[in-house]
C-alpha cells in the first residue's frame, strides 16, 4: 500500500507544487502551535516536505542538492552565517524563528524545486503560477486605489491626497516588492519571445502594482531594466534608445518632473532623508560591530543607542540590500549572499539566451530596488526569491533554447 502510494506522490507532487506561488501570500495568517508561533504558508511548505520525503527518501534530498551545482556552497555558507547569526542575535528565540522562515524553509523548497521541476514542461506550470500571483496582486491594488476599500491607515485617504494601494499586506511597498523581480523575469522572456503575451502582460501588471502602491523605488527598478534588456537585445535597441530619448528630453523640456526626479534621486525628499540618517545609525553601529551586525531580527535593538533622529521611529530594517544583509546576518552572511547574486549571474552567462536576460532582469531589479528597501527578509519574498532562481538559471541548459 506504501509503495503505491509512494509511486502516486513521486508523479503527481509536481502538480501542488507548481501552485505553489499563488500560495504565499498565505504568510499573512498567523497563529501558534503549542508555544511555536508559525504561519498557513510554513505549514503548506511544512507538508510538501514531508511529502517529498515520503515519496523520495533521503535520496531525493540528497539528489535535489546535486542538482544544484555551482549553488550548493555559496547556499550552504549562507545557511551557516546566517544560523550563526540568529543565535548571537538579542533575541536567539525570535532569531531562530526567522531563520527559519527566511532561510531554512526557502532553501528546503530549493532542494524540492531543483529535483521535481527538471522538465521544461513542468517548469512552464510554475512559470504560469507565478504569472497568475503578479495578476491577482495587480488585480487587488488596482481596485483598492480606485476605490480605496481595504487599505490600512495611514494609506486610505483620499485619490488625490496620496492614496496608495497596499493589495492584501499591511503596508504598500510589500505589494511592489512581490511582484517587481517576478515583472523583471517576465519582461526578459519577452525580449527573447516576443510573442509571449503573457510575459508582457506579467510585467504591465508588476508596473501596474508599482504605479497604484506608489512605490518610485519599483518603478524606476522596472523600467531601469527593461530598458537594458531592450538595448541589450539587437532587434529591440531602438525602442531602449528611443525610451532614453524620451526620459531626457521629458527632464529638460518639463521642469516640475525634473525638480521631483532631481528631488528623488539625490534623497532630499523626506523619505531620502529618513533612508540617509538611517543609514548614517547603521553604519555607526556596524563599526562597533563589523564582523556579527545585529543578528537576526536584532536591529531595532541593536542601533537604538545609536539613533540619534528621535523624531522619526527605528525600522526593522536599514533599507539597504547591503546594510540589510549586513546588519541581520553578519560579514560572512552578507558575502555569502552576494556570492549567490554573483553565482546567479554567472551561471546565467554561461548558459546565455533567456537564462542571462532572466538572470540580469531579476538581479537587477533586486538591486536597484534594493538600494532603497528591503527585497528579501519577508517569509514571500525569501520563498519567490528561490522560486526564481528555479526558473531562470538552475538546470535551465536542459531547456531548448531560444534567442
Amino acid at each position: 500500500m506504501f509503495q503505491r502510494f509512494r509511486k502516486i506522490l513521486r508523479s503527481h507532487l509536481w502538480w501542488g507544487l507548481a501552485f505553489l506561488p499563488i500560495l504565499v501570500p498565505a504568510y499573512l495568517v498567523r497563529f501558534k502551535l503549542g508555544p511555536l508561533p508559525t504561519t498557513a504558508l510554513e505549514i503548506i511548505l511544512g507538508i510538501f516536505f514531508v511529502l517529498f520525503t515520503a515519496a523520495h527518501g533521503r535520496a531525493g534530498w540528497a539528489e535535489g542538492a546535486r542538482r544544484l551545482g555551482a549553488f550548493r556552497i555559496p547556499v550552504l555558507v549562507w545557511c551557516l552565517a546566517s544560523f550563526a547569526a540568529a543565535l548571537w542575535a538579542p533575541d536567539a528565540i525570535q532569531g531562530l524563528g526567522l531563520w527559519r522562515a527566511y532561510v531554512l524553509e526557502p532553501v528546503l523548497l530549493l532542494v524540492v524545486l531543483t529535483h521535481e521541476f527538471q522538465d521544461p514542461h513542468r517548469r512552464g506550470f510554475l512559470r504560469l503560477s507565478t504569472y497568475a500571483l503578479v495578476w491577482a496582486m495587480a488585480a487587488w491594488g488596482l481596485f483598492q486605489y480606485l476605490t480605496g476599500i481595504g487599505i490600512p491607515a495611514p494609506w486610505n485617504v483620499a485619490l488625490g491626497a496620496g492614496r496608495r494601494a497596499t493589495g492584501p499586506f499591511p503596508f504598500p511597498n510589500a505589494l511592489a516588492l512581490l511582484t517587481a523581480p517576478i515583472g523583471a523575469y517576465a519582461f526578459a522572456r519577452f525580449v527573447k519571445a516576443p510573442g509571449n503575451a503573457l510575459s508582457l502582460l506579467t510585467f504591465g501588471a508588476a508596473l501596474l502594482s508599482a504605479l497604484v502602491a506608489r512605490s518610485d523605488g519599483a518603478a524606476l527598478a522596472l523600467v531601469a531594466v527593461a530598458t537594458l534588456l531592450l538595448l541589450l537585445e539587437r532587434r529591440f535597441r531602438l525602442i531602449g534608445v528611443g525610451l532614453i530619448l524620451v526620459g531626457v528630453i521629458s527632464l529638460a523640456a518639463l521642469p516640475a518632473i525634473r525638480g521631483e526626479v532631481w528631488q528623488e534621486v539625490s534623497f532630499q525628499s523626506w523619505s531620502g532623508r529618513v533612508r540617509v540618517w538611517m543609514w548614517d545609525e547603521t553604519l555607526q553601529m556596524l563599526r562597533d560591530r563589523p564582523l556579527t551586525g545585529a543578528g537576526l531580527g536584532g536591529y531595532p535593538t541593536v542601533v537604538a543607542p545609536y539613533h540619534g533622529h528621535d523624531f522619526i521611529e527605528i525600522f526593522q530594517y536599514p533599507h539597504s540590500l547591503i546594510l540589510n544583509f549586513w546588519s541581520e546576518t553578519g560579514l560572512l552572511g552578507l558575502i555569502a549572499f552576494v556570492w549567490i547574486l554573483v553565482t546567479w549571474l554567472r551561471e546565467g552567462k554561461r548558459l546565455g539566451g533567456e537564462a542571462w536576460t532572466g538572470a540580469l532582469a531579476v538581479t537587477g531589479v533586486l538591486f536597484i530596488h534594493g538600494l532603497v528597501d528591503v527585497p528579501y527578509f519577508k517569509n514571500d519574498l525569501a520563498v519567490m526569491f528561490f522560486v526564481l532562481l528555479i526558473l531562470t538559471v538552475i538546470r535551465l541548459d536542459q531547456e531548448p533554447k531560444r534567442g
